[in-house]
């Protein structure tokens, strides 16, 4: 069974040493850390250098997690080019209801307006669920990348003489020496090919427990 991000952060991130201590590493970029968050996590040791990681910059220049946001922007540009022609069509079918109301009876008027307010919920309903489909896609891109994403960022931690990896987002002074950003996208997009972007269609978010 795969580890969560919080049981990586608070199981795997052991100092080797004598200090007793676990370095969690933090970041706000939840696609990005699904694949990196482990493979920083387990070089978090006692050791005397630390240097920091910009997920952000990860996220936006990496070509294997680029592609991956570049895959979930066309699904949802084309779920919201269909929202919005199912949704003009039903604000179109309210405006016909409320032109028409003086001729029909209250009853069977109300009995419309709660029709037309289920055909929205449903709408709303199956967009919120296609877009977590996508959501969910962008999750198992990232997981196909994983383990050689975790062994680039191992072995360029290594190189670095790293003895800590954290996240530039909760360093509160960064020198340039210490920020191995750069020196991890280029090794990411030198060794790291994108993964195939499943279609959101044939996922379930629901069994996946999202």
């Amino acid at each position: 069974m795969k580890k969560t991000l919080q049981e990586l952060k608070t199981t795997d991130c052991c100092c080797k040493g004598n200090c007793g201590k676990k370095i969690a590493v933090l970041s706000g970029v939840v696609l990005v850390a699904a694949g990196l968050a482990f493979g920083a996590c387990r070089w978090a040791c006692c050791g005397s250098k630390t240097v920091v990681i910009d997920f952000d910059r990860i996220q936006q220049e990496a070509t294997v997690y680029r592609a991956i946001l570049t895959e979930q922007k066309n699904y949802e540009e084309k779920l919201q080019a269909e929202l919005a022609i199912e949704a003009g069509a039903l604000e179109k079918e309210e405006r016909d209801l409320v032109a028409k109301k003086e001729k029909l009876k209250e009853a069977e008027f109300k009995k419309k307006v709660a029709a037309l307010q289920k055909k929205a919920a449903e709408l709303q309903g199956k967009y919120q669920f296609r877009y977590q489909q996508v959501g969910l896609a962008s999750q198992v891109a990232a997981e196909q990348v994983r383990a050689p994403v975790q062994e680039v960022l191992s072995r360029v931690a290594k190189k670095a003489g790293a003895g800590v990896v954290l996240s530039k987002s909760v360093a509160v002074w960064v020198g340039p020496k210490a920020d191995m950003t750069d020196s991890l996208i280029r090794a990411l997009n030198e060794s790291v090919q994108p993964g195939t972007y499943p279609n959101p269609e044939t996922l379930n978010p629901r069994v996946r427990g999202q």
